[in-house]
């Protein structure tokens, strides 16, 4: 049975980085911006399809709109189990490391995702809620 690990959270979360340490522990693969090509979606499908595990680290599934489609197509894969681990909605913390990151700052407007995106966050049921650190 393939699993895909969905991680939620506000950018500054510390998504990428338990990717990253999840990658390292399991050796599942990590597919990134799945919601803005359809090609990296297609080799997810296939992954999981391979009963291979795969992680996927993404800010706009902490949205159900967003949610609801890769849920769906995923669903039509025999054997796949989804899990979702989800950071705290926490805009003082992630906004708090977005402002603090050494190697990024925030270039590409993460501060307004998470305002936009914070009065709207829904964790999916049965989530694993994690806090997020300060770094």
């Amino acid at each position: 049975m393939a699993r895909v690990t969905f991680i939620l959270g506000l950018s500054g979360s510390g998504k990428t980085y338990l990717a990253g340490k999840l990658k390292q522990e399991t050796g599942a693969e990590v597919f990134e911006n799945i919601l803005s090509d359809s090609n990296r979606l297609a080799a997810l499908s296939d992954w999981l399809g391979q009963g291979k595990d795969g992680i996927v680290d993404e800010v706009r599934f902490c949205l159900p709109a967003y949610r609801q489609e890769i849920v769906q197509k995923l669903s039509q894969i025999a054997g796949v189990e989804m899990h979702w681990l989800c950071y705290e909605n926490d805009l003082e913390s992630a906004n708090w490391n977005v402002i603090h990151r050494k190697d990024k700052g925030d270039p590409e407007g993460h501060i307004d995702i998470n305002l936009r995106l914070h009065p709207h966050y829904e964790y999916p049921p049965n989530a694993e809620i994690i806090p997020i650190q300060r770094i």
